[in-house]
């Protein structure tokens, strides 16, 4: 009998190599990351249209260039995504404070959690319709995921207020 891996695995391992990869960048880099998904967020869905007409031929962006394909709109909105948290943490020079102490390993345990939650949230949250239904059906994870995904996007700012409050407070 053989074993098809299904998307649960996918999920569980970008949340593993996600809070993994966090550990090493610390408290500071991983509330940027954060942040930058709350640019593209605002950002993606702007840029989604001109870009469209570029690859689709509707929109010529400079002069008469253009690039013809079928390029799908979640693959679009994906790599305006991808591209626009990647620039902004790197090259945005917000830095917050270094963080010390027990409670730091914790903080980014979760900011990565939530990180690492609204991205894959957000990207299912850019699929149609009919797509974002097939993967709440193949995958349990997906499916809390694209359920929740309100919740995604407001509770990392709660959690961000709150133990900036508490850290201000101490």
């Amino acid at each position: 009998m053989t074993t098809v891996p299904t998307w649960d695995l996918f999920i569980v391992l970008f949340f593993i190599i996600g809070v993994g990869y966090s550990y090493i960048l610390q408290r500071d880099r991983v509330v940027v990351t954060l942040i930058s998904v709350y640019v593209a967020l605002v950002i993606t869905p702007l840029l989604v249209g001109p870009v469209s007409g570029f690859f689709t031929g509707e929109n010529t962006m400079v002069g008469k260039f253009f690039i013809n394909s079928d390029i799908s709109p979640f693959t679009i909105q994906a790599i305006i995504f991808g591209i626009i948290v990647a620039l902004v943490s790197a090259k945005s020079g917000i830095s917050g404070q270094e963080s010390k102490g027990m409670m730091s390993s914790a903080e980014i345990f979760f900011y990565s959690l939530m990180t690492i939650s609204l991205i894959i949230s957000s990207l299912l949250y850019f699929m149609p319709e009919a797509q974002r239904a097939g993967f709440d059906e193949a995958s349990k994870i997906a499916h809390y995921l694209i359920k929740y995904h309100t919740l995604n996007i407001i509770g990392p700012i709660v959690v961000l207020v709150f133990l900036g409050y508490r850290r201000s407070s101490d």
